[in-house]
């Protein structure tokens, strides 16, 4: 129903913000990745939004970033995954790490938001872990491929993402066609 708020931001905390847009003051609670995102209070700001709609309150959510929004829309299509729990995993982590724990099947790293327990995560893990993808088309963070293969070999092999991925870019640079082997090596 709304896509985006743009107004002057006159509140500001660590879970909520409030945004006045022609005269009306719209509260919007927010994973903490979006307070960190959005400027200072007294600035203009425009506010990614997400109507959820309850038998007793209608509430809005706000981002920062559209793959924040697409993954919280995505959270709360699962089943035992309600509002507050997607935002809490979206204060925990960013859109990338939670991709990728998926991709890992790492029950552990989800685990350590508050209210998602070993039920929850493992059953987070096993709606989504069939995914084509987590996050929306057109998010550069991982690349496709031969080259995602061999960023997800060399993360398996202990590399963090953006070294592993920065260690690919740089070999196909030097060869754009070379298999996942040689882009390993």
């Amino acid at each position: 129903m709304y896509n985006h708020i743009r107004g002057i931001l006159t509140h500001k905390s660590a879970s909520r913000v409030v945004v006045e847009a022609g005269g009306v003051g719209y509260e919007l609670a927010i994973p903490l990745s979006a307070g960190r995102r959005l400027p200072q209070t007294g600035s203009e700001a425009t506010v990614l939004t997400h109507l959820v709609v309850r038998e007793d309150e209608m509430r809005l959510i706000g981002f920062a970033a559209e793959e924040e929004r697409d993954l919280f829309r995505r959270l709360i299509g699962l089943s035992g995954v309600g509002p507050s729990m997607a935002l809490q995993i979206l204060s925990g982590m960013t859109p990338q790490e939670f991709a990728l724990a998926i991709e890992r099947q790492d029950a552990g790293a989800l685990k350590k938001i508050k209210g998602v327990g070993e039920k929850t995560a493992k059953r987070i893990i096993l709606e989504l872990k069939g995914a084509k993808t987590i996050l929306p088309a057109g998010n550069e963070a991982m690349p496709e491929g031969a080259a995602a293969e061999a960023v997800a070999a060399l993360m398996a092999l202990g590399l963090g993402q953006n070294e592993a991925v920065s260690r690919v870019e740089k070999a196909m640079a030097h060869n754009a066609d070379a298999s996942v082997e040689d882009l390993i090596k």
